[in-house]
């Protein structure tokens, strides 16, 4: 019996999701992807004798696989795996080369459904035929490279079939042609690259003007974006008409994340949710005025289930430099002179916020969230280890079981916004306050993909903390940089953190999720950084110790980030957190009992040599950002 393999891969991925300002961009950005390629797997997985191994589908269609987990959610990965028993190598190759068609037609199709939605809301006339329509061609045909291969083999030497098939495919992708295209004019404001999408008059942003003022949901004065940007930014209307799931999603945006555990205090609080609601009264008044051109009312994160999209609005409102003149006219398009003309209604919005953080939530909202990066180590070496298919497809299996447990504890769990997750890799966004919690849970439930005595599955990931206002782009590439530092530490299951403060001030830091010390005991460094939070939340240790010890060490590190000073630099440590506690707090046993296993943990750490030193420094700086929520302290800020 012909035994076959397919692999198939849709690129550029990393690139075309990162290229995004906003989370409805990274959302649909994965979204286009996963509908790619279930558009691919669509066209094999009902040919009999055709077994899709990955991703994991079962006996339904990949829609309606996709349907009875979440629609919602981009869950499907960049390529898949098939296998057949029924075909020869001719017969697949020329079904790929249907599906290679029919993928690059759907996303044409999508693409010429956003160009119609466009031009129809800023000019009555054809595009056919024109200039614009030589640039959709030009950008839009050949974006996507699609790569596949067919490859024979025998079911019962599997291990060394699977791994021929991906090196195959990875030389087909190595040996791609390469098409050179020419780009001219002002180019595209979300990637930066392509030519912005006019119909070729003398003011190519005529059209983009008209389309800001008409569709402003989708642009913003200013903004021109190419056709593969423009296509992404509205594709959500292309799935809309598929899915009425996706027609009625809202996205939270990254004030809403940074915002969410003040949502939550005002949920639970009675008089706050009252005071909540005559704000986004007023701010609705606002709005009315302004000619209904600004969206105000948005869902919050789905934890937060007693606030209604009907009373709540955009984090970004609670932020006092929101009602500011330049904010109010770039983000929410109320002119200067308009701004004068409200003076009164915008006066009392911006009271009435500060009634409420003042008199009824008691603290300022955090400006900062973070961007999560997850992804399984050595899963080709895991994967190669399966006997056969069906081993290789109760892996599948398992994670897709993992998919589901993701979306329940970013999404309903704790405060925060899942964008993908498929297979071993998952992208979210989290509010400071349950971020720790959320990578333990996603850490602690990576299942066990090996068997026999080989060791448990582990996962690295990288995270960034950045400010609300920071390129979204940008904080995920530098999530995806700390999750490939992550990588490089020996032996991996690591995480990698790094800080971006508004002020330009970048820490990082890189440890594993738990250390082994000669004692025999583990050194669980996600309880080891709670415990810490909890102690400099409560000022049952003050945040200073940590610049003090900054100041004294970090001078006397060499090139490497190393500190040559045993028993010196564990003891001036433990001197400084003692001597940061109160008279009050020394006397109390059960406090100090807490003080006394972190000085234990962290003196560990550093007498184990388990990170570097400046790792240790920076870890210390990003815990006590995310003990005070990323919020502004004047004292500290000094020494930083």
């Amino acid at each position: 019996m012909t035994e076959n393999l397919i692999l198939f891969t849709i690129t550029p991925v990393q690139k075309f999701i990162t290229t995004a300002r906003k989370t409805e961009d990274l959302w649909l950005g994965s979204y286009i992807l996963s509908h790619l390629n279930a558009t691919a797997i669509h066209q094999l997985y009902a040919k009999e004798g055709v077994n899709i191994i990955y991703p994991s589908i079962g006996e339904d269609s990949p829609f309606d696989s996709w349907k009875k987990a979440d629609i919602t959610l981009p869950s499907f990965p960049n390529l898949f795996l098939a296998r057949s028993e029924n075909f020869s190598i001719c017969e697949l190759a020329q079904t790929m080369r249907y599906v290679e068609a029919v993928v690059q037609c759907e996303f044409e199709k999508m693409a010429r459904h956003a160009v119609e939605i466009f031009v129809k809301t800023v000019d009555k006339g054809t595009w056919d035929s024109t200039y614009a329509d030589q640039l959709f061609k030009k950008q839009v045909q050949n974006f996507f490279e699609l790569y596949w291969v067919v490859s024979s083999g025998n079911s019962e030497e599997y291990k060394d079939w699977y791994a021929q098939t991906g090196t195959r495919l990875a030389s087909a992708k190595n040996c791609r042609a390469f098409e050179q295209v020419k780009e001219s004019g002002r180019k595209c404001s979300l990637c930066g690259e392509r030519e912005i999408f006019h119909n070729g008059n003398d003011n190519p942003m005529e059209w983009w003007d008209r389309f800001a003022q008409r569709r402003a949901k989708y642009c913003r004065q200013g903004e021109a974006l190419c056709t593969v940007c423009l296509t992404k930014r509205l594709a959500g209307e292309y799935f809309g008409e598929k899915h009425s799931e996706i027609e009625k999603l809202s996205f939270q945006s990254t004030s809403e994340v940074s915002t969410a555990d003040v949502k939550l205090w005002i949920a639970n609080d009675k008089e706050a949710t009252e005071k909540y609601k005559e704000f986004v009264e007023s701010v609705n008044r606002l709005k009315n005025a302004n000619g209904n051109r600004i969206e105000v009312t948005v869902d919050p994160v789905r934890k937060i289930k007693r606030i209604q999209k009907s009373w709540n609005i955009d984090g970004d409102w609670l932020f006092e430099e929101s009602f500011s003149e330049h904010n109010l006219e770039r983000y929410y398009g109320i002119s200067k002179k308009a701004q004068i003309e409200q003076k009164e209604t915008i006066s009392q919005c911006n009271k009435l916020r500060r009634e409420l953080i003042n008199n009824h939530i008691g603290f300022d909202p955090s400006r900062y969230f973070a961007v999560i990066v997850l992804d399984g180590d050595g899963m080709g070496k895991t994967i190669s280890r399966a006997e056969n298919w069906k081993a290789h497809t109760k892996i599948s299996s398992k994670l897709n079981a993992y998919t589901t447990t993701v979306r329940q504890i970013v999404d309903e769990d704790y405060l925060g916004k899942l964008i993908y997750a498929g297979g071993d890799d998952v992208l979210a966004l989290a509010n400071l306050e349950d971020l720790l919690e959320i990578l333990c849970k996603l850490h602690c439930n990576f299942p066990n993909l090996n068997s026999g005595e080989n060791p448990a599955s582990t996962a690295s990931a990288g995270v960034c903390i950045a400010h609300c206002k920071v390129p979204l782009g940008d904080v995920l590439n530098r999530a995806r940089a700390m999750e490939r530092e992550a990588k490089s530490v020996d032996g991996k299951n690591a995480l990698g953190i790094a800080l971006l403060k508004h002020s330009g001030n970048i820490s990082q830091t890189v440890f594993k999720w738990k250390y082994k010390v000669e004692s025999g005991e583990d050194i669980d460094m996600i309880k080891v950084s709670r415990n810490l939070i909890e102690l400099i939340k409560t000022g049952e240790v003050s945040k200073k110790f940590i610049y003090t010890f900054r100041d004294v060490f970090t001078r006397l590190t060499d090139r490497d980030g190393l500190l040559e000073l045993p028993g010196v630099v564990e003891s001036e440590l433990e001197r400084l957190i003692r001597r940061a506690t109160s008279e009050k707090v020394r006397s109390d046993a059960e406090i100090q009992q807490r003080i006394d296993k972190n000085v234990q943990d962290l003196t560990l750490m550093l007498a184990n040599r388990l990170i570097k030193f400046d790792d240790f420094i920076c870890f210390l700086e990003i815990i006590n950002f995310i003990a005070r929520g990323g919020k502004r302290d004047e004292t500290v800020s000094e020494t930083e």
